[in-house]
């Protein structure tokens, strides 16, 4: 009996050693999944870090509110852009000041060489369609965020932007007969000089010369020559103000036979304020101006109105480059 009794004690010990040794073992499987799991978290979190955009400030986005930038895209490198613009603040709350009135604008930019991009658009404001080329003929050449240095914060980069806008609208929204088609035609050409003053502000000079194929007077300039600057102010690597002005200064042109002929200067400038917000792989610009067209050829020279809140209106863009 004493035998049985032996070696039922020592079958007892024996499970309680078992199950002990399950449960440690149990504990350290417990420990190394959390270890595990601790890693993949931090691995999933520094893969998923924000990352911002190329160092020169030029080089965010491809227009700074409704200005083309001096910079173009990197060869091979795409950018779609939408853009809305509302109506005036001084339609109230009925109108939603302004939210109830919309107008759109949506384009693809592509670039073809490191110094050369083009792009087209479509914009419901006068069913225009249009498109363009820029040139960067001075400064380093675009590169790719990952090929960007920190040499070119205070370089100065020029371009030449030429535009072609075409008005889709039916003909006899357009003039009167004898109606021709060149009538819808506007072109601009516009030399931009910018330069980055340190690696937070952005300051530029962008003279214009705009031809309108159709004007209504027989003495009216077909040519309107116009002058604009626009700045761009970084706060963050997320975040930068911009500003925008243009207005014609030349109150008469020659024409081709050699007479000077009147340019209607507008009495207030296209003025706009603009905030931006960057992430890895969007541009959001949220925007307030005193002009509803999103085409060069028209904000540009029409009478936009004063820069007061009434007669401001709200916009933005949603910018997406890969």
């Amino acid at each position: 009996m004493r035998k049985n009794f032996s070696i039922s004690l020592i079958c007892l010990l024996l499970t309680q050693s078992g199950l002990q040794a399950g449960v440690d073992v149990q504990r350290a499987d417990s420990v190394t999944v959390r270890e595990a799991l601790n890693q993949s978290a931090q691995t999933h979190q520094f893969n998923t870090k924000y990352i911002p955009p190329a160092l020169s400030l030029e080089r965010k986005s491809l227009r700074i509110i409704n200005m083309q930038g001096a910079a173009g895209l990197p060869k091979g490198e795409w950018e779609m852009f939408i853009q809305h613009r509302f109506g005036t603040f001084g339609t109230g709350a009925y109108n939603w000041y302004g939210l109830d009135q919309s107008y759109m604008r949506i384009g693809l930019d592509a670039g073809l060489s490191e110094r050369l991009t083009v792009g087209v658009s479509r914009s419901s404001m006068n069913k225009i369609a249009d498109g363009y080329f820029k040139y960067q003929f001075k400064g380093k050449a675009t590169r790719s965020a990952d090929k960007e240095t920190s040499d070119n914060k205070s370089e100065v980069t020029a371009a030449w932007y030429s535009n072609v806008s075409i008005n889709t609208q039916a003909r006899a929204n357009i003039s009167q007969e004898p109606f021709y088609y060149t009538n819808r035609l506007r072109f601009v050409n516009t030399i931009i000089i910018s330069k980055n003053i340190n690696d937070r502000l952005l300051i530029a000079l962008t003279p214009s010369l705009v031809h309108v194929n159709l004007v209504d007077l027989a003495t009216e300039s077909n040519d309107i020559a116009v002058m604009g600057a626009y700045g761009r102010m970084k706060f963050s690597d997320r975040y930068a103000v911009t500003a925008e002005i243009q207005k014609p200064f030349l109150s008469s042109m020659p024409s081709p036979s050699g007479a000077m002929k009147t340019v209607n200067i507008p009495t207030d400038p296209y003025m706009a304020l603009g905030f931006e917000i960057y992430t890895a792989k969007h541009v959001f610009q949220l925007s307030v101006s005193n002009a509803q067209s999103m085409n060069e050829s028209y904000y540009m020279t029409q009478n936009n109105g004063s820069f007061e809140p009434s007669n401001l209106r709200f916009g933005f863009n949603i910018v997406r480059r890969w």
